[in-house]
């Protein structure tokens, strides 16, 4: 009877705790988590739904928006595991965890951004995290997420098979790195010509994109994590590089990242920016712009004038050279479409139009370059 009373008594509090959740915070809902290889059942307090379409070419307001929102949240130390136990008997409760289920549709350059953004915060929490309510997940964002690498950033559960070629997307595992080394494009350009046809094989090698990547590779090394840079958090100096092949309309994507001060940050830092800093004041007072070239308001004409500056001139160090550099592989394909982001900015040089740059409402905490290429 007394260890009746105590099983009564235990249960009792339990409730009681639970009770005191729910009124905490009245739209907890039930979650099912996955964590060291099994399914647990747990309580959430709350959730950040990623956009339905998670993609900065489709839904680039709405992708930024997110991206910014989550930025700080993700990599907020925790404790290892983000599962909070009142009572043995009591279900863990989660304070809150990115809803994936809301997803629809992501793009090779949205999903190697996130994976990014996880790997940093790995790295400042020293673990995985545990996905939540993944059999809820849009199967081909789930495949998509898997061909990236988030099984090994995240506690996903094991399947036997899987893959997208009903969508005809081939998406392959981001590399990521800190040292300017030529190695990983080389082993990315062979992975995706070995998914082209003969003659595509050739298009892509003739456009190489492999000197892009070594350059934002490059410049990544030399100038995105400045010694003397204050960071809200611990830093990653790392880049990170994905391919993706559509054989439905045999377009190329590749694309490139770091987590750096971004190029309108460092613009005026430049060894050789004095003598074109002329040119930036005559363009703000031409545009009649209040601020000077490197306030978030100028950004996307801050990318527009180094790219302008690297095409005109031969005496600059690396870091410019290497952005005429990504210019030239667009040049080389038959069509193609060259974007950068970086912080504020857009840039985007296609085949056939005028450069042209816009500067968005929410940063990209990072440099994204991106080539799609028509072979």
């Amino acid at each position: 009877m007394k260890k009746h009373a105590q099983r009564l008594h235990r249960r009792d509090l339990a409730f009681k705790e639970w009770q005191k959740e729910r009124r905490k915070a009245p739209g907890m809902k039930s979650v099912l988590a996955y964590q060291d290889g099994r399914h647990i059942r747990a309580n959430a307090i709350s959730s950040i739904p990623l956009p339905e379409v998670f993609c900065l070419d489709e839904n680039t307001r709405g992708t930024l928006q997110f991206l910014d929102s989550v930025w700080d949240v993700i990599l907020q130390r925790s404790p290892r595991r983000p599962f909070v136990r009142k009572s043995k008997s009591a279900p863990p409760v989660v304070k809150r965890y990115l809803d994936l289920t809301t997803v629809r549709q992501i793009s090779p350059s949205a999903a190697l951004v996130l994976a990014s953004l996880f790997q940093r915060a790995k790295h400042v929490n020293g673990h995985k995290l545990s996905t939540i309510d993944e059999h809820m997940w849009d199967p081909f964002v789930a495949v998509v997420l898997r061909a990236v690498g988030f099984h090994e950033l995240l506690e996903m559960r094991p399947l036997r098979s899987w893959d997208i070629d009903s969508s005809g997307l081939k998406i392959l595992k981001f590399q990521s790195g800190r040292e300017a080394a030529g190695e990983p494009p080389g082993r990315l350009l062979e992975a995706l010509a070995e998914l082209l046809p003969p003659d595509q094989k050739e298009n892509l090698l003739i456009a190489q994109p492999y000197g892009g990547m070594f350059e934002a590779i490059l410049n990544s090394n030399n100038w995105a994590y400045p010694e003397d840079h204050v960071w809200d958090f611990p830093v990653l100096p790392n880049w990170w590089i994905t391919g993706a092949v559509d054989t439905k309309s045999n377009e190329v994507t590749v694309c490139a990242f770091d987590q750096g001060v971004t190029i309108p940050v460092s613009l005026p830092r430049w060894t050789h920016w004095s003598p074109f800093e002329l040119r930036g004041k005559r363009l703000i007072e031409r545009l009649k712009l209040s601020k000077p070239i490197d306030d978030p308001s100028n950004d996307g004409i801050a990318i527009q004038l180094a790219m302008k500056i690297a095409r005109t001139s031969s005496n600059l160090p690396q870091h410019g050279k290497g952005l005429h550099t990504m210019v030239e592989v667009v040049e080389r394909a038959q069509r193609g479409r060259l974007r950068i982001l970086s912080r504020n900015g857009e840039f985007i040089w296609e085949t056939g139009q005028k450069p042209r740059s816009r500067t968005h409402d929410h940063p990209l905490r990072g440099t994204l370059v991106e080539w799609q290429l028509q072979l």
